[in-house]
Parts: C-alpha cells; sequence; structure tokens
C-alpha cells in the first residue's frame, strides 16, 4: 500500500524529490526541447561551458557514465526558476 506525506513525516523521511524530462518542462511551457536549449533556459551540469546562471534551470544526469545521458530537473529547481520568471506557482 502506498505511503502517504503525512507517513512519511511521521517517521521523518525526507521527501522524494520529483525528475522531470526536459520534454515534460516543453510541454508544461508549451514549447519544445529545442526552443527550452536555443533560448538558453538550460544548463546542463558539467556539460555546459561557463558559470551556471541562476537564470537557468540546472540539469543533471541520472544515466550511469557508461550510458546515453538522461536529462531531469528536479521539481524543486523547476519551482525555483518558474518563481524567478515570474510564474505564480501554487502548492
Amino acid at each position: 500500500m502506498p505511503s502517504s506525506s503525512t507517513d512519511r513525516e511521521s517517521v521523518r523521511l525526507p521527501v522524494r524529490p520529483f525528475l522531470y524530462t526536459l520534454d515534460q518542462i516543453g510541454t508544461l511551457l508549451n514549447m519544445t526541447e529545442t526552443a527550452l536549449r536555443r533560448k538558453g533556459y538550460l544548463f546542463f551540469q558539467n556539460r555546459t561551458p561557463g558559470v551556471w546562471s541562476r537564470d537557468e534551470m540546472l540539469v543533471i544526469n541520472i544515466a550511469p557514465a557508461t550510458d546515453a545521458p538522461e536529462w531531469r530537473v528536479e521539481e524543486r529547481e523547476l519551482i525555483r526558476w518558474m518563481k524567478r520568471k515570474g510564474f505564480t506557482v501554487i502548492d
């Protein structure tokens, strides 16, 4: 039986992070993954040259080093970025 967030809090487990794919984020923002990249909204950890800007979403690779990259954005990072861009986030 799935546990509720109340059950997790009662034993003090941390909140599970949710990881969005780039196509999911594109769907939320009504744009393609290519458009997300072209507009400079993404900073690929250990791949994008330069210094990460707070105006970019930090994108992490969850694949093992030997496999092709699987890029994801943590939910809290997406929320931070959306607030920075002026979106109203309702929890």
